[in-house]
């Protein structure tokens, strides 16, 4: 089996190198909390001395770093410049494209291999193999370490080159994030009005996934017929910032949603599905 170096043993990286070694991979790990490396030794995994070490010894360097500022530290000063020609190196935490073009143009002057690999799933599905992993650089290189992607995740997607993978995984945090902001938000409204939080919880929670199943295939057609208008969301959007006003409760993120509703209907396209909005 393939040597494999595994560092960063947080929330997310502790279970996907466990996966690592119970799918009987050699794995080296390295933490700068070197007492989070224990229970990976417990499993069967060698502890490295540093970092340096590490990069000497195996075929393949998995990472699941903070964000940029470590992953400079770790791999471009310190591990790609030390590996030996011909090892891949698969970095695996969310950071900006262009570190990922980075890694990839110092691996590539180190005569190694680079893919961007970000995830996004939960710590449940690190530690159980079920991560999606959104795959930047060589469909060839790819294809040669697609086995150690599989034993972190359910869903591997190539993306595109170097750097794309970063994009995506940026986009999905942030729709995440601004979601669930917006959930705060409308939960706060029904609180504040007396209605029952876990029942109303149930409703907003069946009203995403109705939405996002119901509008994908207009959003990837670019169908806007009108289903329902943007106009009328338009409406519903200012009866309830109105609502929410009488309750005094702030709603930034409805405000600016309501900003970007409005801006389409002076562009035109009030009477149009509210799906458009994905185009605004």
């Amino acid at each position: 089996m393939k040597k494999v170096g595994f560092i960063g043993l947080g929330i997310m990286g502790s279970g996907m190198a466990a996966n690592l070694v119970k799918k009987g991979y050699a794995v080296t790990v390295w933490n700068r909390d070197q007492s989070k490396t224990a229970p990976l030794a417990e499993l069967g995994a060698s502890v490295a001395t540093g970092i340096v070490a590490l990069a000497q010894e195996v075929e393949v360097v998995v990472s699941m770093l903070r964000d940029d500022a470590v992953v400079r530290q770790v791999l471009l000063e310190q591990a790609i410049p030390n590996a030996k020609p011909g090892t891949t190196f698969i970095d695996m935490s969310t950071v900006t494209p262009g570190m990922a073009r980075q890694l990839a143009e110092s691996a590539e002057a180190k005569g190694c291999h680079f893919l961007d690999a970000p995830v996004s799933g939960s710590k449940a599905a690190a530690a159980g193999g079920q991560l999606n992993i959104m795959v930047g650089g060589a469909a060839e290189v790819l294809e040669a370490q697609r086995d150690i992607l599989a034993a972190m995740g359910q869903n591997i997607v190539h993306v595109g080159p170097n750097g794309a993978s970063a994009f995506l995984k940026l986009a999905n945090n942030q729709l995440a994030a601004v979601m669930l902001a917006a959930m705060g938000e409308s939960l706060a409204l029904i609180e504040k009005a007396g209605i029952d939080r876990t029942m109303a919880l149930e409703a907003l929670v069946g009203t995403v996934s109705r939405v996002a199943q119901l509008k994908q295939a207009k959003i990837q057609a670019r169908d806007w017929d009108t289903q329902f208008a943007l106009d009328l969301m338009h409406k519903d959007l200012t009866q309830t910032l109105q609502a929410a006003d009488e309750l005094g409760i702030p709603m930034p993120v409805l405000a600016t949603a309501r900003e970007s509703y409005q801006r389409a209907r002076q562009n035109g396209k009030g009477h149009l599905d509210f799906a458009v909005i994905t185009e605004s």
